[in-house]
């Protein structure tokens, strides 16, 4: 499958559209729980992709409770996925991502992300 037809395939996936829309509200959880199913249907690329937001909306979990470590260590394992390369049906700008992450494992950002319409920061 080429990048192109992952894309639309992601985009108009309802667990990927509802976990977007439970990050957005703030909840990591559900947005984690959200993506887990459409995750283990997943294959290649666009699985590695899934896993690594789950880890963000994870990680984010973590600094919702105020646990600095967990967010640390949820997000290292979620940029090590997403730092390679740009990412078939990415809907939201990664690069964006890593750098607001970035900022909040450094405590140079206290707020969490929003990915907004059309899921670009």
């Amino acid at each position: 499958m080429n990048n192109a037809a992952e894309q639309a395939q992601l985009e108009s996936d309802p667990e990927w559209l509802a976990g977007l829309a439970l990050f957005n509200a703030g909840h990591f959880w559900h947005a984690h729980e959200a993506w887990e199913t459409l995750w283990l249907r997943s294959a290649g690329e666009q699985r590695r992709f899934v896993q690594a937001m789950i880890q963000v909306a994870a990680a984010l979990v973590h600094w919702q409770r105020g646990n600095q470590r967990g967010l640390q260590l949820n997000w290292a394992k979620a940029r090590t996925k997403l730092a390679p390369k740009s990412w078939p049906g990415a809907t939201i700008n990664v690069s964006q991502l890593i750098i607001w992450m970035d900022g909040m494992t450094a405590a140079t950002i206290t707020t969490a992300p929003q990915m907004n319409t059309p899921f670009l920061f």
